[in-house]
C-alpha cells in the first residue's frame, strides 16, 4: 500500500465543484438499532439494514457504525474542532467505504440532544448488567439543520490499519448540543484524534465558496 491518501487531512483551499448528479443523498430512516461497543471509545454498530443509507457518486453505502473524536480529526483552515462524528458506511458490492463526518460544538441551552446521549450515558452506568444492549435510534438527529454545504476529498480510515479507498464527506455546518450535555458525553469517548497527514497530489473539494 503506498499510504499516499491518509486521513484526515486540513481542510482548506478547497477547489469549488458543482457534484451534480453525483452529489451526497443522505437516505436514512428515523429508526435505526444497534449496538454499543466501547472498546476502543464510544462506537455504535448498526444491525444490517438495507434501508439505510447514503448515495455518493450515484453509487449506495449501507450505514454500518459511527463513533466520535475528541478534538476532532479533520481540521479547517489550521483549526481544530471540539468534536467529530465519524459515520462509517460501506458498499455491499464492492466493499468500499464512504465516511460522513460531522463536527460537534456547544450550543446553548435551547439546542436538542440526540436522544442516544442520555442512553448512552444510561449504557455505561448498568453496563456490567446488559453488555449490549440493543439501542434505537434515530441517525437524522445527528445532522445539522444545513446539510447541504460539505467538503469531499479521497483518503483512508483514520485507525489502524488505516486502510484507503475511502471516500469522505465533511459537512461545513457543525451540530450544536447544550455545552452541558456535550461535557458529560466527552468523558466517554475513548478514541484518539490522528494528526492531519500529507495533501500529497489530492484535491479538497467544496460546493460552496
Amino acid at each position: 500500500m503506498s499510504q499516499s491518501q491518509q486521513s484526515p487531512i486540513n481542510l482548506t483551499n478547497a477547489v469549488h465543484t458543482d457534484f451534480g448528479k453525483n452529489k451526497l443523498a443522505i437516505r436514512w430512516k428515523k429508526s435505526a438499532a444497534g449496538t454499543i461497543d466501547d472498546e476502543h471509545g464510544v462506537t455504535v454498530v448498526f444491525s444490517a439494514d438495507q434501508r439505510q443509507y447514503i448515495e455518493l457518486d450515484r453509487k449506495r453505502f449501507h450505514l454500518v457504525q459511527f463513533h466520535f473524536h475528541h478534538p476532532s480529526e479533520h481540521w479547517v483552515d489550521d483549526v481544530q474542532q471540539t468534536l467529530e462524528l465519524h459515520v462509517v458506511h460501506q458498499n455491499i458490492d464492492d466493499g468500499t467505504r464512504a465516511v460522513l463526518g460531522i463536527f460537534i460544538e456547544a450550543g446553548g441551552k435551547t439546542a436538542s440532544v440526540p436522544t442516544l446521549v442520555p442512553k448512552m450515558r444510561a449504557y455505561f452506568e448498568s453496563k456490567d448488567e446488559d453488555p449490549e444492549p440493543v439501542i434505537a435510534t434515530n441517525p437524522l438527529e445527528w445532522l445539522p439543520d444545513n446539510r447541504e454545504h460539505y467538503y469531499r476529498y479521497e483518503g483512508s480510515l483514520t485507525t489502524p490499519n488505516y486502510d484507503e479507498n475511502v471516500s469522505w464527506v465533511v459537512l461545513r455546518d457543525s451540530l450544536k448540543i447544550p455545552k452541558e450535555e456535550l461535557l458529560k458525553l466527552i468523558p466517554y469517548l475513548k478514541h484518539p484524534a490522528r494528526l492531519p497527514q500529507a495533501l500529497n497530489r489530492r484535491f479538497v473539494l467544496a460546493n460552496f465558496k
